[in-house]
């Protein structure tokens, strides 16, 4: 068993002996209803958020520079498709698990049809559909006149800035792999397990386009390697894929994760598209947490020295991006042969063979990996996986030592007489009154305050994407307002096809150009104005709960002194200095999440093909037609003034349909992300701030009157009260113990 899960189990112990005190509690004559309250529901939810904390790590690169080799040799194993489709924009996520498991989860068919009319928009020759107005694959007949007019599309169309039309492979893809996932799609995400002697079924999907399309996300569990349980790898698409949409679904992933490494071909270095990718994720503000990987491929470098060349000026480069950069060489596929020789075949065998027998390169290949490995399970896994843990050490000796005080103050109560219990009740009850009062205060405050923030985000998130100047959406208008259109290098397709075949064609540039300039420019912006949005929101409930830190500290002071206890912060729990919870766990116990980039590129859908297109372009092309046996030269000039004019609307269109699109993505943003993490935010301060005192809150005179005045039933309370103190010790030693191997492993 791996650290992580030792050290976690151990928690989890802890936890549920915590649970069992307030059991115990109740085992109390009489306190058989007793509630503890938020300790309870803390105890109870701690191994979900606990089996929920996940260190990320994403892995990317462009496309062919070993990203699935190099996962494959961190596990050890043959498990992740190579060389799996460009096409496709699934992220293959991989964890540690009991045995080989492979989930699959699928689109809906709602979402498959949606993607597919995305694809549609200004599709050429809208005849074949025009029974329905939208489409739904799962019809043959909508399938069978789709294949058709797909195989009436000219090379122009199937061909978008020297590489397959995306929109056009996309369509082909769903409609040859039909017929093999019929049977798997369903109106739900559904999700299908390949497990044991079967996980190698999964390829199948992963690495074939027509397949993948239909797919979702992966998720693999592989039980083998050194990766602990809490640390998921996931294998993105290449970071110089000729599609924007995967680009944003790999911002969303990179987003949730801890960790990037970043793998680079010696074949190639760095590219322009590296340089573009990875000053992206500077402008994102999580390029610290890069690590470079120089995967190197021995048949590919005549010298060592040649190959350390490179090394060098890949670095230099980086440094111009990251000051330093943390930069690993070594080959993934000699890593990868050299964890099962046994299973190779004769031609990788001596590839192996020969690499081995070639020592500068094999040495240098095995000092960088030990290298890396330290760095990746000391540095990551257990530097990360202490932060995690801690957080809910911490909980728990607060709730320890709340039942500390709530043991005492019961057993001082039971240990008076009479008389002076009724003194001690009426003090306890005044003193009460005034934690009451502050826990009134602090809830009346911290509500209060937000109206305000939420006015502030409300103000502060409409000036971002709407605002006078500098907001995203004017930058987009000005985008497509600037988007040059060059007539002329469409002159030899509208010859060759038609004038609907050749606008297809022009869109398809064109919503290239946006969706790229949404990926690079403004979904960084996003990212850095929800990070800001994110900190404020946190300084702003911080700084409303610092006023009542000498507040309660007093109250709690005067308590303790009147009922003449001593050495009061012995546990090292100390009322005062209550600072708000961790923006993360905030995020993770709220259940909260800001939209998916990628919808925010779903703006296609809403563009007006019958206004464009129907109503204006063939009534045009209609004009024109007649024009053409008038004059060749005629001819010609109509036609691309036809085509401006298509153009025109089509862009004047395409900004109703993205300002659209827009605004609704912004209220999305604001009510379920920014509104909803405020008030989860001011809860957890709450919370915070009052479960040190919950014992302080207990109805003691309720308690005697349960207890009543029976020796005998006071004498077994004490017992119980006895033996929960000293359960109370040994729980506090062991978090104590943990901590401290944890900050030592840190």
């Amino acid at each position: 068993m791996d650290t992580f899960s030792t050290l976690k189990n151990e928690i989890l112990n802890i936890n549920r002996d915590v649970s069992l005190l307030f059991s115990t509690a109740k085992s109390i004559p009489g306190m058989e209803d007793y509630s503890f309250g938020e300790w309870e529901k803390t105890c109870e939810h701690l191994p979900r958020q606990l089996a929920e904390e996940t260190i990320r790590v994403a892995i990317v690169g462009p496309i062919k520079s070993g990203k699935s080799t190099f996962l494959n040799s961190i596990f050890k194993g043959e498990y992740v498709k190579r060389g799996a489709g460009v096409i496709t924009s699934i992220v293959t996520r991989v964890r540690r698990g009991e045995h080989l498991r492979a989930k699959l989860f699928f689109k809906s068919w709602d979402e498959v049809n949606a993607e597919m009319e995305q694809a549609l928009v200004l599709f050429p020759s809208l005849s074949w559909r025009s029974e329905n107005e939208t489409i739904d694959i799962r019809q043959e007949k909508e399938r069978d006149e789709l294949k058709r007019a797909l195989s009436e599309l000219s090379a122009d169309q199937l061909i978008t800035q020297y590489s397959r039309n995306i929109n056009s492979v996309v369509l082909s893809s769903y409609l040859k792999g039909y017929d093999t996932v019929n049977s798997l799609v369903t109106m739900e995400n559904a999700v299908r397990l390949y497990e044991g002697d079967r996980f190698t079924d999964h390829k199948a999907f992963v690495g074939n386009e027509t397949l993948a399309v239909y797919l979702k996300d992966v998720l693999l569990e592989i039980s083998s390697g050194n990766v602990e349980s809490n640390i998921e790898i996931a294998d993105c698409q290449g970071s110089d894929s000729s599609n924007p949409l995967h680009l944003a679904m790999i911002q969303d992933y990179l987003l949730l994760t801890h960790q990037i490494i970043y793998v680079v071909s010696s074949r190639t270095g760095l590219r322009e598209a590296d340089i573009r990718f990875l000053s992206m994720i500077k402008n994102m503000g999580i390029l610290e947490n890069i690590v470079f990987v120089i995967n190197f491929d021995f048949s590919e470098h005549e010298s060592i020295d040649g190959l350390k060349s490179l090394v060098n000026r890949v670095r230099e480069e980086l440094a111009m991006l990251k000051p330093d950069p943390d930069v690993y060489t070594f080959s993934a596929l000699y890593n990868l042969f050299g964890t099962h020789q046994k299973g190779l075949s004769d031609k990788d065998r001596l590839r192996f063979e020969q690499w081995t027998g070639d020592g500068e390169f094999a040495e240098l290949s095995n000092r960088e990996t030990v290298l890396f490995e330290s760095f990746f399970y000391d540095r990551l896994a257990r530097k990360r996986y202490t932060l995690l843990l801690k957080n809910h050490i911490e909980r728990l000796r607060v709730i320890l030592s709340g039942i500390a005080d709530w043991i005492d103050l019961n057993r001082d109560v039971l240990a008076r007489d009479a008389e002076s219990m009724t003194s001690a009740l009426k003090k306890i009850r005044g003193h009460q009154q005034k934690l009451h009062q502050i826990k009134s205060a602090i809830k009346k405050t911290l509500s209060g305050a937000m109206s305000e923030i939420k006015k502030e985000l409300q103000r502060d998130t409409h000036h971002f994407f709407d605002g006078p100047a500098g907001n995203i959406g004017g930058d987009i208008e000005s985008f497509i307002d600037a988007y040059t259109f060059s007539p002329e290098k469409y002159q030899e397709s509208l010859k060759r096809a038609d004038f609907s075949q050749t606008l297809y064609l022009v869109f398809q540039e064109f919503k290239q150009a946006i969706d790229k300039y949404i990926t690079e420019t403004i979904n960084p912006e996003v990212i850095r104005f929800l990070q800001a949005k994110e900190n404020r929101i946190r300084e702003y409930f911080a700084a409303l709960i610092v006023p009542f830190d000498t507040m309660i500290e007093d109250a709690y002071d005067e308590f303790n002194g009147m009922l003449g206890r001593r050495n009061l912060f012995a546990d090292g729990i100390h009322p005062s200095g209550n600072m708000p919870p961790k923006m993360n766990i905030v995020i993770r116990s709220g259940r909260v999440s800001a939209p998916p980039l990628v919808t925010a590129m779903h703006y296609s859908t809403k563009i007006k093909t019958e206004a464009i297109m129907r109503l204006g372009l063939y009534r045009v092309m209609g004009n024109v037609t007649k024009l053409f046996r008038k004059s060749a030269n005629r001819e010609g000039e109509q036609t691309i003034r036809a085509l401006k004019d298509a153009t025109r609307r089509m862009k004047r269109e395409t900004g109703k349909s993205v300002a659209f699109h827009l605004k609704d993505y912004r209220e999305n943003l604001k009510f379920r992300y920014l509104f909803k993490l405020a008030q989860a935010t001011s809860d957890g301060c709450a919370q915070t701030v009052l479960d040190r005192f919950q014992a302080h809150f207990s109805d003691l005179a309720a308690t005697m009157e349960r207890i009543g005045a029976n020796q005998n039933d006071k004498a077994m309370a004490v017992k119980i009260l006895n033996e929960m103190d000293q359960i109370k010790r040994q729980l506090n030693e062991k978090l104590d113990r943990i901590r401290n191997e944890i900050e030592e492993a840190s």
